[in-house]
């Protein structure tokens, strides 16, 4: 099989009853062990140490496919070499076939003089059917991380480091413990959202007087359970059919998960208050050729370190807001450019000595407010909505 992961990937197509994750990882790890004889032979190894009979290997005859096919049952993952076999399934979310791997079994016993089968999951309750080894992705985790210190070849070193983030991206890496002050506050938690929602709606309430409403209309827009993961009030653009249109928008509210909005590395696991210009597929081809939204993102930069400047005074945290601009550091994060410029801050640190409602609901309204106001002294914000004001459409 070719060693082209593109090209190998390019062969799946979406069906009922699969999981493209399990693919997608399958090929992953496969392009890895066709790439470098040292982690084959490591990984071997290790499979070796939780068989009860070990399985002698000819690293220097053996074959890698995927979705080899075994009288029309096809198993994730196969190493072959000389008349011998280890043979692979894979699974993340999804459980077992009836006799899956029994019919491995039966296909490996009449076509190979040794094999042993291999079961990989997500977690150990998924281990059934009796293979010879059963791990978990976790354990893989861990092995990629043990051996790539001791990789001589940087490429495949590199490799083996985005595995094992795709790895834990995906929750498959170690698994978390149950969190102690979760459990102190799980019920006061659960109604959070609620109450980020209560403050929210009346922020958008019509006798709120939001700079933005100048420009821009509002409208409450709970995006907690969307791929956003966002609750708040979004200022935007409405076309004749009273349709929303992101041409700009500029959202006001909390972050409640930054992944989308490639903010995470910014963000981490804490909830933001946040200012974030929205764009839509249109938008985004003007402003990526903007001088106009160039210079937009210099100016606010200067206007919130100023804004913070003042700030300080006011609060007994050393927090204050954050310009995320995803634009300057392209090669490191990414650009969601549906979401490409924001200014955030940790809403723990936000709403700290504030206990009541309706002290949180006018501190909310005051300190965003401020924030819109610098961006409506931006000059070349005003140009930026020049350049956008045609596809209202």
């Amino acid at each position: 099989m070719e060693n082209n992961l593109l090209i190998n990937l390019r062969k799946y197509r979406p069906r009922e009853n699969t999981d493209p994750l399990e693919n997608f990882i399958t090929e992953a790890f496969a392009h890895l062990l066709r790439s470098s004889r040292d982690v084959v032979k490591a990984f071997v190894a290790k499979i070796n140490e939780h068989l009860e009979v070990p399985i002698a290997f000819n690293a220097d005859a053996c074959v890698i496919s995927t979705q080899e096919n075994f009288n029309n049952k096809f198993p994730d993952l196969v190493i072959k070499w000389d008349d011998s076999a280890l043979v692979f399934e894979h699974k993340v979310h999804s459980a077992l076939h009836d006799n899956q791997l029994k019919n491995y079994r039966n296909f490996a016993q009449d076509h190979f003089s040794d094999y042993r089968l291999v079961l990989i999951t997500a977690r150990e309750y998924q281990h059934k059917q009796n293979p010879d080894c059963s791990l978990c992705w976790h354990n893989i985790y861990h092995f990629l991380r043990n051996i790539k210190d001791s990789l001589n070849d940087n490429r495949v070193a590199w490799y083996v480091q985005e595995i094992v983030e795709l790895l834990w991206a995906e929750g498959l890496g170690p698994v978390s413990p149950i969190n102690h002050l979760a459990i102190d506050h799980y019920i006061e938690a659960k109604a959070l959202e609620e109450q980020m929602c209560a403050l929210l709606s009346n922020a958008a309430l019509n006798h709120v007087q939001w700079p933005l409403k100048s420009v821009l209309e509002p409208v409450f827009k709970d995006r907690s359970r969307a791929v956003e993961k966002r609750i708040g009030v979004e200022f935007c653009k409405f076309n004749p059919n009273k349709e929303m249109k992101w041409s700009p928008g500029i959202f006001c509210g909390f972050i409640l998960d930054g992944k989308d909005h490639n903010f995470d590395l910014v963000m981490g696991k804490r909830l933001h208050v946040a200012v974030v210009l929205d764009l839509n597929k249109l938008a985004q081809e003007v402003v990526r050729k903007s001088e106009h939204f160039r210079l937009f993102r210099q100016e606010l930069q200067s206007r919130i370190f100023a804004i913070n400047e003042s700030y300080q005074s006011d609060k007994t945290s050393d927090e204050g807001w954050t310009v995320v601009d995803n634009n300057e550091n392209n090669s490191n994060n990414g650009i969601n450019w549906y979401h490409p410029l924001a200014i955030i801050q940790p809403m723990d640190c936000f709403f700290e000595s504030l206990y009541t409602s309706e002290e949180q609901l006018a501190y909310f309204i005051e300190q965003v407010s401020r924030v819109q106001q610098v961006i409506l002294e931006c000059l070349n914000f005003e140009h930026l909505l020049a350049e956008l004001e045609h596809l209202i459409v």
